[in-house]
Order: C-alpha cells, then structure tokens, then sequence
C-alpha cells in the first residue's frame, strides 16, 4: 500500500507538469533521484484525500481505520479502496461479499464502460484500476469459501483478461480451483499456458492431476518426484507431521518452508478428497526414507 500510494504521488506529479516529450519526462525523473517521495506535495482534493485515508486505514488498529473510512466516504463516496477495507474487516463472509461487490460496482460506474474496453489487458498497470482488481479477488476468494467454485472461476477468468500480465497471482488460485472439479480438461489446458512456472502450486498440483487422471502411474510419480525437489516440505505438512504455525506467513519464497504451509493450507481439502491420494504421498515418503 505504502509503495501503491507513492506511485500514485508521482502520477499525479508527473501529469501536473504535461510534459512534451520524453526527454523533458526523462530530466523530471532524473532530478527527483535522492529525493524522498515524501517531499512531493500531497493532492488536495477530495477524491485523492479520501484514497490517502483508507491506505492509512489498513495501517491503523480497526477502531482508528473505521473512522478514517467514515472519513474517507465522506469526501468521496466512491471510493472502492474504503470497501475493500470494510470487506477485509469483516467477519461475516456473506456481509464481506456484499461490501466487495459494491466496490466491485463503484469501480465499474467509475471507471465506466469505455474505459473497460480501451485498456482491457493492461489492467494493474493502470493505478486507479489497482482497488477494483483486489475487490475482485476479495469477490472471488469468498466465493471460494462459501464453495461457489464456478463463480470465483468466472471472476479469476475476468481478472487475468483484464490483466495478462497477472501481477496479482491469480492463476495460481485459479489452478487451484480447475483441479477441484470433475472435469480436468480445463485444468491442464491452462497450466499448459504457463511452461515455465516452478512453484510448490504448480508442481504439485500437477502431481495431483496426473495421480488424478492415471493412478499411481509413470506420469504421476514423476510429477511427484519434480515436486519434492522443488519443495521437500509440503508433504510434511500435508500429512500432518508438522504442524501449521498460528498464523500463516507474510512472504513466501520458492521451496521454502512458509511456501508449503501456504500451498497445503489453501489444498489440502482437494488432495483429502482426492481418493486415495494422501496414501500415495505417505508411500513416496516412506519410500524417500528409506533410501536416506
């Protein structure tokens, strides 16, 4: 939030000067280096002043961030950041769906149509588009909880047209989520759109879809086998030998540890369900064992 919201400083800096060319952007940018983004002056206008208090919201104990929000609609009553903060407060997944989805319509009314159909793809890079696509994502990730699997999919498919680029993350939710249906053919034709992917999501739920498909065959331990290298520690937590910490981790890194907590915490009910595959995971383990 903190870096969204000097990016948003230096926009609306940059937009102030109009410049005419890119040299003369280009001698903006290159005098600001040393400086702090705290030094450019702050907008005062409604609509940037309301955004300002719900970043500062999110930074605040709930008491303080509820009455910047207050604060915030007042100045501006479209203001998709300051529900999205209600949403993430809430408790009542129904009640946060509602404060999503009416983020979710400010957005649209803000943005407005015209505008969906001339950036369509460039979504993120955009910043006034960045409030919108998280409450999206909220949108969609309560759905998941309340077991709408077709509706979230609906909205992750949304979000990556709006954004190819995918800085958000998505597609490895909506991995997640083809691989809890039946019907696997979707599954693999979009996990075939990302070759080069090396994470604990992609390589075991790739295990898990070969295992689903083929039983314990070729295909599938190997799978298995590129999975374990690329991160030995989510069997641990699947099976239970370890236990989740109370909270799950901030940052996550490739094989680590905090990466298996998050993967197992946000699929272990797929693999459960999945006959007979947490037994398989055991007997790969048993066997990894032994040969130490």
């Amino acid at each position: 939030m903190d870096m969204e919201k000097d990016l948003i400083k230096l926009v609306n800096e940059i937009e102030k000067h109009d410049f005419k060319s890119v040299n003369e952007l280009n001698d903006f940018v290159n005098n600001l280096t040393g400086k702090k983004f705290d030094d450019l002056p702050e907008s005062m206008d409604d609509k940037s002043r309301s955004l300002d208090l719900a970043f500062q919201a999110y930074e605040e104990p709930v008491s303080k961030g509820k009455k910047l929000i207050k604060k915030a609609l007042r100045l501006d009553p479209n203001n998709v950041e300051a529900y999205n903060y209600l949403a993430s407060i809430e408790q009542d997944v129904d009640k946060a769906m509602k404060l999503f989805e009416k983020a979710i319509q400010v957005g649209e009314k803000t943005l407005g149509k015209r505008f969906f159909q001339e950036e369509k793809g460039h979504f993120w890079g955009i910043m006034k588009t960045r409030p919108y696509m998280r409450a999206k994502a909220g949108l969609a990730s309560c759905l998941e909880v309340k077991d709408e699997t077709d509706k979230a999919i609906a909205i992750f498919e949304e979000m990556l047209e709006l954004n190819p680029d995918d800085n958000q993350g998505i597609r490895y939710f909506l991995s997640t989520l083809l691989l809890a249906k039946n019907d696997l053919t979707k599954f693999k034709s979009f996990t075939n759109k990302f070759p080069q992917e090396y994470c604990a999501v992609w390589n075991y739920n790739n295990a898990l879809y070969h295992f689903k498909k083929t039983g314990r065959s070729t295909k599938a331990e190997k799978a298995l086998r590129k999975a374990y290298n690329g991160n030995k520690y989510v069997i641990d937590y699947m099976l239970g030998f370890k236990e989740f910490p109370d909270e799950l981790p901030e940052f996550i890194g490739i094989g680590d540890e905090n990466e298996a907590i998050v993967y197992v915490y946000k699929t272990l009910r797929i693999w459960n369900q999945s006959e007979d595959a947490l037994n398989w995971l055991f007997e790969f383990k048993q066997k990894r064992l032994k040969r130490n």
